[in-house]
């Protein structure tokens, strides 16, 4: 879980010379980031501002334990600079999942037993685009394919990126279960997730698919919008619901 505070300092001098400090200190369970206004006066102070946007990763069962050490101490922190605000990141349907979650002392137990194990997490928040709903597969077995895309802003949205993956869905070497865009975390991040026979059924596909003139001219109109992606194989878990 994580919470970030913004503040800001008096001088430009002690902001820089603060975020040198951060970057050579190890903090093997929390890390920070910063972000810089452009020069802001009050009235009668000559001195630019500089703010420092910190964000701390809570490891989850110490997070209520962290709370309530801020609640009581962050006034002796407040003596030093001035705090413009302090949140934790969380949004509607996850609060009260959460709260749900908390009372069901089962999976919390099982979820104690978890925890230790986890190195860390990463949260993406994503909506489906305009014309893809989620399917399932029609086949089981086989593996499953992660894509991801990161495009220039907006571009996801536009009709060459539409085009695109409905060519190469429309060629059927795959399955395209889904498309989805994140919404919070990382901007203009777009997913797929495909379904595949085998592994040798996804290279000959793709193979095929790399020959089919509908395929090429879309890629090349929507390519220069590409700005970096990546792809997962995945393999089904014995309880997952996509087998």
């Amino acid at each position: 879980m994580r919470v970030a505070m913004l503040r800001h300092a008096r001088q430009a001098s002690f902001g820089l010379q603060f975020l040198r400090g951060q970057v050579n200190r190890s903090l093997p369970v929390s890390a920070s980031g910063f972000s810089t206004s452009a020069p802001l006066c009050d009235s009668g102070d000559s001195q630019p501002k500089v703010y420092e946007l910190r964000t701390y990763h809570i490891k989850p069962p110490l997070f209520w334990e962290f709370m309530e050490i801020l609640e009581e101490k962050i006034h002796l922190r407040m003596q030093l600079s001035k705090l413009v605000g302090f949140w934790r990141y969380d949004f509607a349907h996850r609060t009260e999942v959460g709260k749900a979650r908390s009372a069901h002392t089962g999976w919390m137990s099982t979820l104690n037993k978890l925890l230790p194990t986890v190195e860390s997490q990463d949260n993406v928040l994503l909506l489906p685009l305009p014309w893809s709903q989620l399917k399932y597969p029609e086949t089981t077995g086989g593996c499953y394919e992660l894509r991801s895309y990161w495009m220039t802003p907006g571009s996801h949205l536009q009709e060459p990126f539409r085009r695109t993956i409905q060519a190469r869905a429309a060629f059927r070497y795959a399955d395209l279960l889904g498309v989805w865009s994140s919404e919070f975390g990382e901007l203009n991040r777009v997913y797929m997730l495909w379904h595949h026979q085998d592994l040798d059924q996804r290279m000959l596909g793709r193979a095929r698919a790399a020959q089919d003139p509908t395929i090429i001219a879309a890629s090349r109109e929507s390519a220069p919008n590409l700005v970096h992606q990546w792809s997962k194989i995945l393999l089904p878990t014995s309880f997952s619901p996509m087998k």
